[in-house]
């Protein structure tokens, strides 16, 4: 009973934490199921929490603060997460994994744009709705279009994730101005700019920015408020591929 009691108060508190990654691409569209198979959300004692994004049958990716406590890179217990893939429906639908590791990158410069790496305890069978995302090794040039994705609020201020995947478009911000708006020189971000009132939501936290089908970034943070006029932040996957594809390989 003890045992119980303390797992119970764990699933309580780390709900409790995980409320505040929670939120939408703004001013998105409905995706076609299908049209982002790479694109898996990530759940927490069977709540939505995060993105998470299919980069093989065994491994997915998302946010560091994710499976975290806020200020913290000490991972929750893998068997409390689920990545299910191959739906655009956020509670119906797809495959459901658990997680079986977590695995944080330590090379972060800051713990809002760490990542981390989930392998799950069985295998995703690839189909048109479920497929992984190659790697990208070099960032696009500025003013490059790239796709972005996720599900959750409109607003900080919603009450409820929205149920069907959303899909928006978003712009390379060249580097001085990235710097000027997080307030520092960063090379393990990336910045992408949009009109008012598009853009990620909080919630949108571990989901992809895409660019010519090859994974860009990983979404990390707003500025300000959802869909303001200042660019949204993602952790560079260029910076992070060695570490990436020697984890997976190993």
């Amino acid at each position: 009973m003890k045992t119980f009691l303390r797992s119970f108060y764990l699933l309580a508190a780390i709900l409790t934490c995980s409320a505040s990654p929670q939120g939408r691409i703004t001013g998105g569209d409905d995706a076609v199921l299908g049209q982002v198979p790479y694109q898996a959300s990530l759940t927490i004692g069977g709540s939505p929490n995060c993105g998470a994004v299919i980069l093989s049958d065994r491994y997915a990716l998302t946010l560091l603060s994710c499976v975290c406590s806020k200020g913290s890179d000490k991972p929750w217990p893998p068997q409390l997460f689920r990545v299910t893939a191959g739906s655009i429906d956020l509670y119906t639908g797809g495959v459901s994994i658990v997680v079986e590791e977590i695995t944080i990158n330590p090379n972060y410069s800051e713990l809002s744009t760490g990542i981390a790496l989930l392998k799950l305890t069985e295998a995703f069978v690839f189909s048109a709705n479920i497929q992984p995302i190659p790697l990208a090794n070099d960032n696009p040039i500025v003013g490059e279009d790239v796709e972005v994705s996720g599900w959750g609020r409109l607003t900080e201020t919603d009450e409820y994730m929205q149920r069907t995947l959303q899909i928006n478009a978003a712009t390379i911000v060249n580097s001085d101005e990235c710097s000027r708006v997080i307030g520092k020189s960063d090379n393990q971000v990336i910045c992408l700019g949009h009109p008012r009132k598009n853009g990620i939501c909080s919630g949108d936290y571990g989901g992809p920015a895409v660019y010519q089908g090859e994974l860009i970034g990983i979404a990390a943070y707003i500025v300000g408020e959802c869909g303001s006029y200042l660019p949204d932040v993602y952790a560079s996957i260029p910076f992070n591929y060695e570490w990436i594809t020697e984890k997976i390989s190993a």
